[in-house]
C-alpha cells in the first residue's frame, strides 16, 4: 500500500474532492483486523448457541439481538456532533472517474 500512488478508489475520491483518511498505522490496522477476527470467530459460535441454521434466521438475529448488544458494549461517543457526510450538490459522482495506473488510463463511467 502506497501513500503516494493512488488506487482507483483513491483517485475517484480525489476527483470528487473527498478527503481519504486511511489507516496506515499498524495500531489502526491491528484494531480492524482484531475486530474482523472476533466477528469471524465468534458469530458462528453465537449462531450455534442460538440454534440458528439458516441465513434468514441469522440475519433476523443480527438485526434483533446482536447489533444492539454489540453497540451497547462497544460504541463510544463521537468527539464532534453532526455528520461528516456532505451533499454532492454538483452530482460530481455522475462524471467519469479516471486515473493513470501502471502506465495506462483506467476509467469508470456511470
Amino acid at each position: 500500500m502506497s501513500k503516494t500512488v493512488l488506487t482507483q478508489f483513491g483517485c475517484a475520491l480525489k476527483q470528487l474532492g473527498i478527503e481519504h483518511i486511511a489507516a496506515y498505522s499498524p495500531q489502526a490496522r491491528g484494531r480492524s483486523e482484531r475486530a474482523f477476527g472476533t466477528l469471524q470467530n465468534r458469530l458462528p459460535k453465537e449462531f450455534a448457541l442460538a440454534g440458528i441454521s439458516t441465513v434468514e434466521a441469522a440475519n433476523r438475529w443480527l438485526r434483533e439481538v446482536y447489533i444492539a448488544d454489540h453497540n451497547e458494549r462497544f460504541a463510544i461517543e463521537t468527539e464532534q456532533d453532526g455528520s461528516a457526510f456532505v451533499t454532492d450538490a454538483m452530482s460530481a459522482w455522475r462524471e467519469t472517474c479516471a486515473c493513470r495506473r501502471n502506465g495506462r488510463w483506467a476509467t469508470t463511467t456511470r
